[in-house]
């Protein structure tokens, strides 16, 4: 027995610490994210306390920006409760301001407006200084002209002239390869970076540096923004990112986009996680009309993971000098686009690399329709790596020679002709075990014991039976699937924050309320559950039980005399399998929770 367990925690081991990627083609992916998670706030503010009606018809603009406002500067949570907010023009989010609602399901934001709906922009000095020496891949310290310009914990933007790779030149494509880190020692005119440099920069091409004042510890959770105004013109965007760094997007579905559902542009460390971006005015890719996320303008160490995108142009796209960021276990299915002579409606990348040279990209443990690195900018960079990654459709289509030291390793395609494509081009690649419906590409790959490049450990979200990584060998070819997708076949298609109920449950107004909590056990459930309240005394308390589609399925009235915990016991053995959603309403708020049935 011990010999067996032995002989497991070895074979573990092998599987976490083995690398078939040569080191020369990666760079420290692991850092992506939003790596400067604070504690959650002690301060809380309601909306409701503002004067926010919630009723779907009145604008609540004022009221939210009132409870921003309230905060003054401190990290703080600014709650909205389930209900149907109005907005009738875009917010600019300061720093340390967390937006958290009851539940995507339960807390809806419409807007409409033209404008872009979430605006987080710092801002540049543009003061730039040339960059003297230093600059080649992997070097944390470089030599600046003048250091005076920059100070310890100062964050820093790089970037050089575009070279001749640059076959396509427009204004707003200029200076395009760069990078985004943190000054964290200054000794004479030597800075010494947090980062790595994850590519050669060129003396020739005339280096350069500036400070940059991202914002900072933005997070939107745990609610759904839908843009009403159907304008298929316009190409604002959901979210849009410019000089921000450790923000979070979580547990939200966003709904019908006019450019893209997120766009990180100048950015370094912004995770969108457990989300739900589907479905758009306008599908012809003009100004990122259709798109989900788009990194671009150099940003990096952005993490894009267990999200589901659907009924879009182009799922993630990375381009203009993205790099080092991390696209991973996202589900992107019904892609579709409606541009001039586009035909088929359906054959558009989910994952895209469109030229101006992103590189150095990791996307892992996908499941989408079709991968595609085109040359309509020019060229993408090197190093960008897909890592079982699964293609249901078209597959994967390199339609650029140019685009050079492509990993492929460990990567799924299906299907015939139409379908199931594996075009690569270019030269410097490096090809590792990808199964082409049932042939293994290139013949001489050995077994792939690989694990992850981003994770060291299995995700904190696989809550499925199959075993992590459920793509690539040595998995069979289409068995295994990620939490993404079986959330999606589920109809469950958003994921609470990790802190979802200190903002539903624990209310703090302007006034200093006690705390009052919702809590359910066991849950999951299936005959019966007992629902601890937290009574303040003589007070009414409703509580509804919904379905996915909002209809109310079981409902009780209390009146509690006492103070303190109080426990009723649920009788749910009528309720079919599945996910359910638990309001409480009481004389001091609304508080929600799921509720899985089993």
């Amino acid at each position: 027995m011990k010999t067996l367990f032995f002989t497991f925690v070895l074979f573990i081991s092998v599987l976490v610490s083995a690398q078939t990627i040569p080191m020369n083609n990666r760079v420290e992916w692991d850092k992506a994210g939003n790596q400067k998670l604070v504690s959650d706030p002690q301060m809380v503010v309601n909306v409701m306390d503002f004067g926010a009606q919630a009723n779907g018809f009145s604008d609540d603009k004022s009221a939210i920006e009132n409870a921003i406002t309230s905060l003054n500067g401190r990290y703080g949570v600014v709650y909205l409760p389930a209900g149907n907010y109005l907005i009738l023009s875009g917010f600019t989010l300061p720093d340390s301001v967390i937006l958290r609602g009851d539940g995507s399901e339960l807390t809806h934001i419409k807007i409409n407006s033209l404008d872009d709906c979430f605006t987080i922009s710092g801002s540049s000095s543009s003061k730039f200084t040339p960059v003297i020496a230093g600059f080649e891949m992997n070097s944390k310290s470089i030599v600046v002209k003048n250091p005076s310009l920059f100070s310890v914990d100062s964050y820093v933007e790089i970037r050089q002239t575009n070279s001749d790779w640059d076959t396509k030149q427009v204004s707003w494509a200029n200076k395009v390869v760069g990078q985004i880190s943190k000054v964290i020692e200054i000794e004479g005119n030597i800075l010494t970076l947090e980062d790595k440099l994850r590519i050669s920069f060129n003396a020739s091409l005339n280096p350069e540096i500036q400070k940059i004042t991202p914002r900072e510890h933005v997070r939107v959770e745990n609610l759904s923004i839908e843009r009403i105004n159907n304008s298929i013109a316009s190409t604002s965007n959901i979210f849009q990112f410019t000089y921000a760094a450790n923000c979070l997007i979580s547990g939200v579905e966003s709904i019908k986009s006019e450019g893209s559902h997120a766009k990180i542009s100048l950015s370094s460390h912004i995770e969108i996680t457990g989300s739900y971006f589907h479905h758009s005015f306008m599908y012809d890719g003009v100004g990122t009309k259709g798109y989900g996320v788009v990194l671009d303008s150099h940003s990096n160490l952005c993490l894009i993971t267990n999200n589901i995108f659907r009924h879009l142009r182009h799922a993630m796209m990375t381009k203009d000098g993205a790099n080092g960021n991390v696209l991973a276990y996202n589900y992107s299915t019904e892609v579709f686009r409606n541009g001039k002579n586009e035909f088929p409606s359906d054959f558009g990348g989910d994952i895209s690399l469109h030229g101006h040279y992103s590189f150095a990209n990791l996307f892992e443990g996908n499941i989408v329709q079709t991968i595609l690195i085109d040359e309509y900018w020019g060229s993408s960079g090197p190093y960008n790596t897909f890592f079982r990654n699964r293609m249901e459709k078209y597959g994967f289509y390199m339609s650029t020679s140019s685009t050079n030291n492509t990993n492929f390793v460990g990567n799924e395609t299906l299907g015939s002709f139409p379908y199931g494509f594996y075009a690569i081009r270019g030269s410097g690649n490096f090809i590792f075990s990808n199964n082409r419906n049932g042939v293994i590409s290139p013949s001489t790959s050995s077994n792939l014991t690989d694990t992850s490049y981003y994770y060291k450990t299995t995700p904190s979200y696989w809550d499925i039976p199959d075993r992590w990584p459920s793509i690539g060998i040595p998995n069979e070819l289409n068995q295994g699937t990620i939490p993404a997708k079986n959330r999606f076949n589920a109809g469950i298609y958003t994921v609470a924050s990790p802190n979802f109920n200190s903002g539903a449950s624990k209310i703090q107004s302007n006034s200093t309320k006690e705390l009052y909590h919702l809590e359910v056990i066991p849950n999951p459930a299936s005959q019966y559950v007992f629902v601890d309240i937290n009574s303040s005394g003589n007070m009414d308390a409703t509580l509804i039980f919904s379905n996915l589609h909002g209809e109310i399925i079981k409902q009780g009235n209390f009146y509690f005399t006492e103070k303190g915990i109080i426990r009723k016991t649920i009788d749910i053995s009528s309720f079919s399998n599945g996910v359910y959603f638990m309001r409480l309403t009481t004389k001091n708020g609304i508080y929600s929770q799921k509720l899985i049935v089993q």
